[in-house]
């Protein structure tokens, strides 16, 4: 199950990167962070008066052919990255929605002259100021709709899924941390600066650990000055940028072949640590180890946004411009990224669709499952059935046979029933009384029946009234019964023990409260309920005869005195 499911949620994703000065590069990362997978670089020209690429089907092209050489499957996530249109700083109130924020950007851009004739499309992500304030602040990035839509419609085409489009500022620093160089700094909180040199300008953007706090874009038409001319101008120019920074650390890092980040480190004075990074014809060895590459010349002028552009949403300095960050054909292509088994997944939706999949042929595979076990029971059930018939027939035919020779007496059993029902009537009648409506305040402590010709009852009560209303029921149970109230007297502390200790059960106040013994009977006898007196007795003589009183049938063990 892991493995289909896997199959399809660990698939490549494509990182798709133009620099200027370096071209076209496609870079398949490795989940861990650690390695380039794939590396492939073909050339792309791009336009610096119009800010776009000069030409989309050499663009197009140059993605089918990557494709094909680094061997890049249909419908693989794609993280576009393109050259700085426009980046900037926008503070708002803490409480604005995104559909505001979205106005206020795109209003700020349109006051860039590239957007007089263009609509922007704009990415944006809150940064952290840690001098507080009431507002909050935030960065973002803008290109031309025109571009973005011929970009979307290319990658349509060629059957990658796009995923982003965003700014190589934001990658760039994502590359910085993935390659390592940030590991302390982030940790320490630390403020550093980097300085990303390109062919007609450079940049500087001020940190402090992973929170980006201000940034600066110095045009500079490096190409007109001498080669000691341009490095000359980036100091002259710089060092009094650099002086309002409080950097531990400066990147310099170069993306033209016309600075080297090597010497410029070496002539520049900063009292702090300088780390160079060369993305150009000087650099020595790839900022990564890779795996496979289309050139592995190519390999050591690998730039950071190239490595930075896959890392959209794990990055610890979590700055992404995606300007399709609205775009709900990019939310249907990835949802987010999780770790099973301790491997990261990317959760698709081929993953979203491959675990519907799963599910419902479990669930057919369960329901075959169940109807098979009832299909097995009810057959077990059936064959029961027949073998139980056919031993009832068997032994049918054995009294069919036994009972041929024999002479026949014919029953009449609606005889039977009737005789022994009219000779158990009063019997009946008399058991029935025990179930009769009792009065709420009316207890039974004795009961007696011998085949419901002789009957007593003894019980207390807290009126004379609960009394005579109980033995009213028992004449309508039995009407032609010959019961009456033998006996009825006021209940004193000199009772028998058996009385005394059912009557301190109850809830009574026996200042206030007042009961009634009493003794319905169709005979001349006296129930004893004195174990002193029983004692004297024979033990199956419970009853105090008088000259013509006769000896009642001791009751049976249910009938027990009720508590």
């Amino acid at each position: 199950m892991l493995n289909f499911l896997s199959s399809g949620s660990q698939k490549q994703v494509v990182g798709i990167t133009l620099t200027p000065s370096i071209g076209l590069e496609a870079v398949i990362l490795d989940k861990s962070k650690t390695t380039i997978v794939s590396y492939g670089r073909k050339k792309v020209e791009y336009n610096f008066s119009t800010r776009e690429i000069q030409d989309y089907v050499q663009f197009k092209t140059a993605i089918v052919e990557l494709m094909d050489e680094m061997k890049i499957p249909p419908k693989t996530p794609a993280y576009i990255v393109l050259p700085n249109v426009y980046f900037d700083f926008l503070e708002i109130p803490p409480m604005i929605s995104n559909p505001e924020i979205k106005t206020a950007v795109l209003s700020k851009a349109e006051e860039f002259y590239i957007f007089k004739r263009d609509e922007p499309v704009s990415g944006w992500c809150e940064v952290i100021n840690p001098e507080g304030g009431s507002q909050k602040k935030i960065a973002y990035t803008s290109f031309q709709k025109s571009a973005v839509d011929e970009i979307k419609e290319i990658i349509s085409d060629i059957g990658l899924q796009i995923m982003s489009i965003e700014s190589a500022y934001s990658a760039t620093l994502r590359g910085l941390h993935l390659t390592g160089f940030l590991n302390d700094i982030i940790i320490e909180e630390a403020p550093w600066t980097a300085m990303v040199i390109n062919t007609n300008s450079y940049t500087l953007f001020q940190l402090e650990g992973k929170n980006l706090l201000d940034y600066t874009e110095v045009p500079l038409a490096i190409k007109s000055f001498s080669m000691e001319e341009s490095y000359q101008a980036i100091i002259s120019s710089s060092s009094q940028l650099l002086s309002n920074f409080s950097s531990t650390n400066l990147f310099v890092i170069s993306q033209t072949d016309d600075i080297c980040a090597e010497v410029l480190k070496r002539q520049m004075q900063f009292d702090r640590e300088i780390i160079a990074i060369d993305s150009n014809k000087y650099s020595k060895k790839p900022l990564m180890e890779v795996l496979s590459a289309t050139d592995f010349n190519a390999t050591n002028s690998i730039t950071l946004a190239a490595i930075g552009a896959v890392d959209t949403k794990e990055s610890g300095l979590n700055i992404v411009l995606n300007v399709l960050q609205d775009d709900p054909s990019v939310s249907m292509g990835s949802y987010f990224t999780t770790t099973i088994l301790g491997s990261p997944v990317e959760v698709t939706s081929e993953l979203v669709d491959r675990f519907t999949i799963l599910v419902v042929a479990l669930c057919a595979v369960v329901f075959g499952a169940l109807i098979g076990l009832c299909y097995f029971t009810d057959t077990q059930t059936q064959n029961g059935i027949s073998d139980l018939n056919s031993q009832i027939q068997n032994v049918d035919a054995q009294i069919n046979a036994e009972s041929q020779g024999e002479k026949k007496q014919e029953v009449d059993m609606n005889m039977v029933i009737d005789e022994v029902a009219a000779s158990n009537v009063n019997a009946i009648n008399f058991y029935d009384s025990i179930a009769t409506d009792i009065p709420k305040n009316v207890w039974l402590t004795r009961y007696y029946n011998q085949d419901g010709s002789k009957i007593a009852v003894r019980g207390i009560a807290a009126s004379i009234v609960d009394i005579y209303e109980y033995y009213k029921n028992l004449r309508i149970v039995s009407p032609q019964s010959d019961i009456k109230l033998t006996e009825l007297k006021v209940v004193t502390e000199d009772m028998d023990s058996q009385d005394s200790k059912f009557i301190s059960d109850l809830a009574l106040d026996k200042d206030s409260d007042r009961l009634y013994s009493f003794e319905i009977s169709n005979t001349q006898i006296q129930m004893d309920s004195d174990p002193k007196a029983k004692e004297e007795k024979n033990e199956n003589d419970i009853i105090i005869r008088s000259e013509n009183t006769e000896q009642l049938e001791q009751p049976s063990s249910q009938m027990k005195p009720a508590k």
